[in-house]
């Protein structure tokens, strides 16, 4: 019934081959940022003073007044590093 029909599977002289196929995996990622800094320098200058002038009034107002002065206050140079950068990623695998 079929005898004059046929299928080719392949086209004339083609004949089939093996190829070695091989490369190199990819780059590594990008390391990581590094880490913020911050820095801080306080200086304070604080005086205690006790009140020694004393105010007496019978009638109407008193008026008492001490004076306090206090002298310079000056902080030290702040400094801060960031933290160090994350490393890089791995390559990817090559072929073959």
């Amino acid at each position: 019934m079929f005898e004059d029909q046929y299928v080719d599977l392949l086209p004339a002289r083609t004949t089939m081959q093996t190829i070695n196929i091989g490369g190199l995996g990819g780059v590594g990622g990008a390391g990581g940022a590094g880490g913020p800094a911050v820095a801080l320098s306080l200086a304070a200058n604080v005086a205690v003073a006790t009140q020694t002038a004393t105010a007496v009034s019978v009638f109407g107002d008193a008026v008492a007044l001490n004076e306090v002065t206090t002298g310079n206050a000056t902080s030290g140079a702040a400094d801060a590093a960031g933290g160090a950068g994350g490393d890089g990623g791995a390559g990817g695998d090559g072929i073959g």
